[in-house]
């Protein structure tokens, strides 16, 4: 398969994650860009300043990517969508076909994976809370980007919508 740029959008434990690790593969030069990571470099819990330069950071190491020849899956909330036009430019300036899949699953869904995700059992982390996974979830309804491809994770498993995301970029290149 050719290079690719893949950029999931979606809420807390919408799947972002499960599917972005489905997807990466260092045999494939298929990297996945988790772009909250990013957060760790400037501080816990990064704010609208501090969101910048996450950003900023990220699109660099995607360019550093695209640059070596890998495809990458870009994972992120994108509260802000302003990052994925960026994204979507700096592959397209390398001719690298690129699509943009918004995850969808119900509040009620969401909220209840909030609070059973990995790691909240065990104590190594805490759930975002009702509140917070609904304020979240409305910002993304509000802004909810009309071209990109949905993926509903309630109705299709992580592998089906690997199956979608990869054949979305194989229907491209051959045809």
């Amino acid at each position: 398969m050719k290079q690719f740029l893949a950029i999931i959008r979606g809420a807390p434990a919408s799947g972002k994650t499960t599917i972005a690790e489905q997807l990466r593969s260092f045999e494939k030069k298929i990297a996945w860009l988790k772009v909250d990571n990013f957060k760790d470099f400037f501080s816990g819990e990064a704010s609208l300043t501090e969101q910048k330069y996450v950003d900023e950071s990220a699109l660099a190491v995607l360019e550093y990517l695209l640059d070596s020849g890998f495809s990458v899956v870009m994972e992120k909330i994108f509260f802000d969508p302003f990052i994925i036009s960026l994204a979507v430019a700096a592959a397209e300036k390398r001719d690298i076909p690129v699509r943009v899949f918004q995850i969808e699953c119900s509040l009620k869904t969401l909220q209840e994976r909030d609070r059973n995700r990995p790691g909240i059992k065990e104590g190594c982390r805490k759930p975002l809370g009702d509140e917070a996974v609904e304020r979240i979830y409305n910002q993304l309804e509000a802004t909810f980007l009309k071209n990109a491809i949905s993926l509903d994770t309630e109705k299709l498993s992580a592998e089906e919508c690997v199956e979608k995301i990869l054949g979305s970029f194989e229907n491209k290149v051959n045809g």
